[in-house]
């Protein structure tokens, strides 16, 4: 959950041309290229420290695409730098409540492949449980250190995002009491305020909307999901938020997921294409594109790449299966 808006450096190494014969090949042959002889995958072609949100949330991405052995490596860093209460840091180091969710998201996806991935995902869940106080009424109690360093450009709705793996903790643990914890927080973002709202940037957005969709709530993110498509330009773009031109790269391979996923595939394509057509020679994808770009715009950024195979992985789902829509 990256909040910066700005990128403070152009990309410094890394530089790599990919050879694979499609977007979807250069785009993995960018996530190898990016991954850290250390472990993990690193923040960005211009940053080369690892990322433990992004990491754990490639996992399941690498597994649908058949990057067993990779996923299984990146597996083995999260296990190796969980903290003692079961949390994981923000690339920056502070143990945050929504990068534990993302990691969290990986090692679930890796439990059938490694025992120690299930225990480890045990802890996680156990500390994201006992970051929801009241069983979950209002949501998670959010640390001071996010909150003085993201809560100005994140909405804490963007925490949505954490609930669908901890949902899939409690039905793979057999726990009635997170599944519970779960639905009470559901309902505490669905009745808030500061949820959904459409000049929030596309990326955080989408979060909330992927959530909702992924946890039985897709009338709730439709009417949303439905704005954003009337405001889709004729060449797939969306702007990356009211009162700019620029898109933001990530936001809108999150939108494809969603509009796939809620069976809209007129305006996902469109948004593949878009995503497609400015691909880097490296694979990858920078933060944002467009006149006065402000997100990441001068470097990659792993969950572009990320969202973007995601969103290729549905469309190619849907073009074997027609009939699922």
């Amino acid at each position: 959950m990256r909040a910066r808006l700005r990128q403070l450096r152009p990309a410094t190494h890394r530089r790599y041309t990919a050879t694979g014969e499609t977007p979807v090949k250069r785009a993995i042959e960018w996530v190898h290229a990016n991954e850290n002889p250390k472990g993990g995958i690193f923040v960005s072609s211009g940053d080369n420290v690892s990322y433990p949100e992004v990491t754990g949330y490639l996992v399941p991405t690498l597994l649908n695409i058949n990057e067993q052995d990779l996923a299984i490596r990146l597996t083995r860093w999260l296990i190796h730098i969980q903290r003692e209460d079961g949390s994981f840091t923000s690339a920056d180091g502070a143990p945050h409540v929504f990068d534990t969710g993302q990691a969290l998201r990986g090692l679930l996806a890796a439990s059938d492949l490694m025992p120690e991935a299930r225990d480890a995902g045990a802890r996680a869940a156990m500390f994201l449980r006992a970051r929801m106080p009241n069983g979950g009424l209002r949501g998670f109690e959010i640390d001071t250190v996010w909150l003085r360093r993201y809560a100005k450009s994140i909405p804490l709705s963007s925490h949505l995002y954490v609930l669908p793996p901890l949902l899939r903790a409690a039905d793979l643990f057999h726990n009635s009491e997170w599944e519970s914890a779960v639905k009470q927080s559901l309902a505490h973002f669905v009745r808030s305020t500061d949820s959904l709202k459409l000049n929030t940037l596309t990326h955080f957005l989408a979060y909330e909307l992927e959530a909702l969709i992924d946890l039985g709530e897709s009338e709730v993110a439709l009417p949303i999901l439905n704005e954003l498509r009337k405001s889709q330009a004729n060449d797939g773009g969306v702007r990356g938020m009211p009162g700019v031109s620029w898109v933001c790269t990530p936001g809108l391979a999150q939108l494809a997921v969603c509009w796939y996923k809620t069976g809209q595939r007129e305006p996902a394509d469109s948004a593949v294409n878009w995503l497609e057509r400015h691909q880097t020679q490296s694979g990858g994808f920078r933060g944002s594109y467009g006149e006065d770009a402000s997100y990441f715009p001068a470097v990659e950024i792993s969950w572009a790449a990320k969202f973007y195979l995601d969103a290729t992985l549905l469309r190619n789902s849907i073009r074997e299966n027609p009939e699922s829509l």
